[in-house]
Formats: structure tokens, sequence, C-alpha cells
């Protein structure tokens, strides 16, 4: 991280988000293209019921970034990240990575072993934004195809699982993420830069 960008977070507020954030968060997805608007559902459950494993970014009470994660009931020691969205003004300052170095540092997260996320194939600013995120806690990033719900040959997947580990609560797991890329050899041939 650069001094500019440090002198540029200090102007930011983090914290957890509130039920009361849904509409700022509506605006903010609105504001990006390129991500899939949430139903009022969704934005409702990201800002309440997964409140804890999220994060929004303030600048004078202005919504400039958030990250919506939550444990999936089936691994309890998976941060799932669903989404992170930065406002147009603030990309390319590493708000999107600030973001998620807190995530992990937040007492409801210091159990997660490992963060997965899905992105798609040419999304090159979240293989960006992750691929930093692995480098700087010195992770091992493994990367396997999203299996389809209807296996269909003419269609070939269009994202990949990442999944980080071990997160920096958890040095002491990296022989396991090992041995858990040595057990899934059948990812191998999808291997680029990452490894699985």
């Amino acid at each position: 991280m650069n001094a500019r960008n440090d002198l540029l977070f200090d102007k930011i507020e983090l914290r957890h988000p509130l039920p009361t954030d849904g509409d700022d968060l509506d605006r903010l997805l609105a504001s990006t293209p390129l991500l899939d608007g949430n139903s009022v559902q969704c934005t409702l459950l990201q800002c309440s019921h997964f409140a804890k494993t999220s994060v929004a970014a303030f600048v004078d009470n202005d919504l400039v970034g958030f990250v919506s994660a939550y444990c999936p009931p089936s691994e309890p020691h998976t941060l799932f990240v669903w989404q992170v969205v930065v406002a147009p003004h603030w990309r390319e300052h590493g708000l999107g990575k600030h973001m998620l170095h807190w995530l992990v540092d937040q007492p409801y997260s210091v159990h997660c072993t490992r963060m997965v996320t899905a992105i798609a194939i040419k999304n090159t600013v979240s293989w960006s934004l992750f691929d930093s995120f692995a480098r700087d806690i010195g992770a091992i990033p493994i990367k396997s195809f999203v299996t389809p719900m209807i296996r269909n040959q003419h269609r070939p997947p269009k994202e990949y699982l990442l999944r980080i580990a071990p997160l920096p609560n958890c040095p002491e797991l990296v022989g396991d993420h090992l041995e858990d890329l040595r057990a899934n050899p059948s990812h191998v041939p999808a291997m680029r830069r990452w490894l699985d």
C-alpha cells in the first residue's frame, strides 16, 4: 500500500452494514453496471442476516464500497465472498482489497480458514483484486471450474471457484491446504497461473 492510499483510507469509515444501509447499497450497485443488481430481499439479507461477515465503507456518510460475504451452513469455516463493489471515483485505490483485509480481521471471521469466491473467467478486475489479496497474506489460491447445475458440453463453464487459504488467522493450516490440493488432481488441467 502506498502513502497516497494510506491518506485516502484515513477518510474512510469501515463498519458492518446495518439494515438501514439497503437503499445506499442499491444506489452503489446501480453505479456499477458490470455487477448484477440485487432484489430488495437480497439487499436486506446482506445488510442484516450477513452483516457480521460483510463490510460497508463510508466517506462523509456516503457509501463508497461494500463487500457482502457469508459462511455457508455446510462450511462454517469458509468465508464466501458474494460481491465486492466500489464506487467509480474510489476505484484503482485498493479499497476493495482494504475491505477484504478488514473483514478477515473481524471477530466473526477469525474462525474462517479460507476465503472462497466465484469469478467470471474474463473478469480481470476481480482476478487482480483476489490475486493481490492472496499475495498480501501469503496464501495459496486454488481455482476450479464452477460446476453447472445442468451439464451441457455446448455451454462451457463461465466462472471459476477460487479458494484462498490459509487466512491470516490460521497459518498452521497451509499443510492441510496442500493436501486438499493433492487430493483433487482433476483440477490440474485448468491450471494457468493459479495453483489447482
